[in-house]
């Protein structure tokens, strides 16, 4: 084809183009269509976008509590020390990061999902937990949780039922355990120095929330529990460090923070009370 006839050919293109594009904007109930179609469009689109964006939270969610949860009757079957598989590494005790050579332990936190505190938590936990465990290789930390919302799986009801105790629906731990969880851990709690209190949770918080039928109350969470024993003497475990949240002023919503929280709890590198 010549020069002459392939610009002819383009000529005749753009000609076709902008009459085609001169009637569309003379054609207002095409505009109008068009504008329907488009909205049409994105209105079926929202339910997929909303989904996606649903399945990536949810694929990056923890599970790291559902994986390490046990119930009250294993709870007390290690304090006791009727099971021996959660004996694992705890530190000195000092500010000093090392291994204790003497003590062995465990740490169990009490959470509820129907909490943000709890929740915000989750994840920092695991993975401090997980880089931990991976260092130190066949010496381990033991972590165990137990959870404690008033309806286990649903946190709306969770919430609108907690104070009645005919709702009350919990597999892992009953109320009457919960209750004796509470009065095993006050004073415990409150003989520690102030780094290790939470400035929210007093004597009088405590008494406040001591759980009757009248009460029906869940406990204070997230509650972390530190258990130690002499290696040499075995038998039952003696709960040595209780602490609601985290230590002292630090962050839960801090990786950092909670990574020098974990290792206060486990008694490695113990914070100054300051």
């Amino acid at each position: 084809m010549s020069s002459s006839s392939e610009k002819k050919s383009k000529s005749g293109r753009r000609a076709r183009a902008l009459a085609a594009w001169e009637w569309f904007k003379e054609a207002a109930w095409l505009q109008v269509l068009l504008i329907v179609a488009v909205v049409v469009g994105l209105v079926t689109a929202i339910p997929f976008v909303v989904q996606g964006v649903v399945n990536a939270v949810n694929k990056n969610e923890s599970n790291f509590y559902d994986t390490h949860r046990i119930n009250y009757e294993t709870y007390e079957k290690y304090l006791k020390g009727e099971d021996n598989s959660c004996k694992g590494i705890v530190g000195e005790g000092s500010t000093e990061y090392k291994v204790s050579d003497s003590k062995e332990g465990y740490v169990v936190l009490f959470f509820k999902y129907n909490n943000s505190d709890s929740n915000t938590l989750e994840k920092r936990v695991e993975k401090w937990y997980n880089n931990f465990n991976k260092d130190y290789g066949s010496k381990q930390l033991k972590f165990y949780t137990v959870q404690c919302d008033w309806y286990v799986g649903d946190n709306t009801k969770s919430r609108d039922y907690e104070g009645d105790v005919a709702k009350y629906e919990n597999k892992y731990i009953s109320h009457q355990q919960q209750q004796d969880v509470q009065n095993s851990v006050k004073d415990v709690y409150l003989e520690q120095d102030e780094t290790h209190k939470n400035k929210n949770i007093t004597e009088e918080t405590l008494n406040a929330s001591i759980m009757t039928d009248k009460a029906a109350k869940t406990l204070e969470c997230p509650m972390f529990l530190t258990f130690t024993r002499d290696k040499a003497t075995g038998g039952a475990y003696k709960l040595t460090k209780v602490i609601y949240n985290i230590v002292g002023s630090l962050s839960n919503s801090s990786e950092t923070d909670v990574g020098y929280s974990m290792l206060d709890i486990y008694n490695f590198q113990v914070r100054p009370n300051k």
